[in-house]
């Protein structure tokens, strides 16, 4: 059984894919030292990018017999443990007599005691591994105490604009395809932030196929990677704070107002919330400060992870271009820069509120806002004053479609359009 298995899975067998290129590159981070760790939010592309990784490389020239996938969603591998996975790795030296493989273990969560597995295979130092898995599994204590120090992890988003552009058929390469396709990139553009980036949905054209499939994601999310794991039992609380969430993206939420509103504990809604940001559906960004108990005691702000589960889903959208236009551009930012490590929101001293504070090294590296509407004079003021506090030059507004550099106070603040800024930036 595990030969057919074997067959059919790998590319020395009869599998076979058609890969989009992905703006992630796993050949330069592969490692016989640790496994590569590829979590996010269901159905962003995490085993799409690992099985594209492997036809890269045999592309390149690598032997594909050097390669091997373990896909664990597969029925005929349900209820397997470690001590099967060595059986299944013996069959395939037997079939390939491959010396060095690239191994990707897909879905890996679903075998027991998968830790110990990919643990003797990284001690072998005969391996590179790839793991991919359910986030609210892979985040968790269970294999960081296994694998401390022994594995590299990259969190896999839905599809950026550069990669849903590729998607549509459109190349950017450099800064002439931008403006030889500004139209194209613009109509597309409209698209992006009412559908968002699931690499399946991005390829779909009907409406009604887009808006079911977009659906069972979120059910999913809601019911596998949260109720389920979890343990949760209030499932209709569970989906109302999802709702509220949906319905605020942007926007600074309060955990003790929520709990007043549902009339549960301050601890159940953290805790609930902190579930959410496991299964990575939703993101909590901190107020920037120096002083940890501060920036852990602040009111946070929430954002989705595709904001089409917003703009499709939520059961008060309002059309506030404004807000899906910071989700976009703190999603971007997110893929870059760690959250609540180097990434924050900041409050002036006077009590104005920026969008985003990057920080690298404890110094205040950028300041951005985003702004859809034409008041552009005042989110130059407030990052003109935001600058002056934390002593920042690098000072950004994101716009629909102005671009200019003006000087407030002594402030040079640069002015570019979220379209440009995505495919530039």
């Amino acid at each position: 059984m595990y030969e057919e298995v074997l067959i059919e899975w790998n590319f020395w067998g009869d599998f076979d894919i058609n890969y989009i290129e992905r703006d992630i590159n796993t050949a330069e981070l592969l490692s016989e030292k640790y496994a590569l760790v590829l979590f996010g939010i269901r159905r962003a592309g995490k085993s799409y990018i690992a099985y594209g990784s492997l036809k890269k490389a045999i592309e390149k020239g690598l032997d594909e017999k050097e390669t091997l996938i373990l896909n664990f969603e597969d029925p005929r591998l349900k209820n397997i443990d470690a001590k099967d996975c060595l059986k299944i790795l013996e069959i395939y030296f037997k079939l390939t007599n491959a010396k060095n493989p690239i191994i990707v273990l897909d879905e890996v969560q679903n075998v027991r005691a998968w830790e110990t597995f990919v643990r003797y295979l990284i001690e072998n130092k005969r391996f590179r591994v790839i793991v991919t898995g359910s986030s609210s599994k892979l985040m968790s204590k269970e294999y960081a105490t296994v694998l401390t120090g022994r594995h590299v992890d990259i969190e896999i988003f839905p599809l950026n604009f550069r990669e849903f552009l590729r998607f549509k058929g459109i190349e950017i390469k450099n800064e002439v395809d931008i403006y030889k396709n500004k139209i194209r990139i613009l109509r597309t553009l409209d698209e992006y932030l009412e559908w968002g980036g699931f690499p399946e949905i991005a390829l779909l054209d009907s409406k009604l196929k887009r808006s079911e499939l977009l659906r069972k994601y979120f059910d999913d999310i809601l019911t596998k990677d949260i109720s389920e794991r979890f343990g949760i039992r209030d499932k209709r609380f569970l989906e109302s704070l999802a709702n509220v969430y949906l319905a605020n993206i942007s926007n600074i939420v309060r955990f003790r107002k929520l709990s007043r509103e549902f009339n549960k504990s301050i601890a159940t809604v953290e805790r609930y919330s902190y579930h959410f940001e496991t299964a990575r559906l939703f993101h909590f960004l901190n107020k920037i400060s120096y002083k940890v108990k501060e920036v852990e005691k602040s009111l946070k702000k929430v954002y989705v992870a595709d904001v089409a589960f917003h703009t499709r889903l939520a059961l008060k959208f309002s059309k506030n271009i404004g807000k899906v236009m910071e989700n976009i551009v703190f999603l971007e930012l997110a893929r870059k820069y760690r959250i609540n490590k180097e990434l924050f929101y900041y409050v002036t001293k006077s009590g104005k509120e920026i969008d985003f504070a990057i920080r690298e090294n404890q110094r205040i590296k950028a300041l951005v806002e985003v702004c859809y509407e034409d008041d552009f004079e005042s989110h130059g003021k407030k990052l003109a004053e935001a600058g002056k506090e934390l002593r920042c030059k690098n000072l950004l507004c994101i716009t629909w479609d102005y671009e200019d550099e003006i000087e407030f106070k002594g402030k040079k603040i640069r002015f570019i359009p979220l379209w440009k800024w995505l495919l530039m930036g």
